[in-house]
């Protein structure tokens, strides 16, 4: 289990990385709900980003994205494994 969290979690790492790279909003928007959430809410507050503030967004982006992964994959490779064992 330990080993798939990794996994998922680098992956997902990873995924935020390319899209933070290719700078594609429609992209972070599908990729990272809460990510899109905290930027409609500092949006909102009128807060003028920083060179700081835009890193500290994107690692929180990059962060929050490997825990999206490491819970959807864990909870789909669950379901498989439950369905796998059910249908024997």
């Amino acid at each position: 289990m330990k080993k798939w969290a990794l996994i998922l979690g680098l992956a997902g790492a990873f995924w935020m990385v390319f899209v933070l790279y290719s700078k594609s909003l429609p992209l972070a928007r599908v990729s990272n709900y809460p990510g899109v959430f905290a930027a409609r809410r500092v949006q909102y507050r009128g807060i003028a980003p920083s060179g700081g503030t835009v890193l500290i967004f994107n690692i929180w982006l990059v962060l929050t994205s490997a825990l999206e992964w490491i819970a959807l994959g864990l909870v789909v490779r669950s379901t498989l494994r439950l369905g796998s064992r059910s249908g024997q």
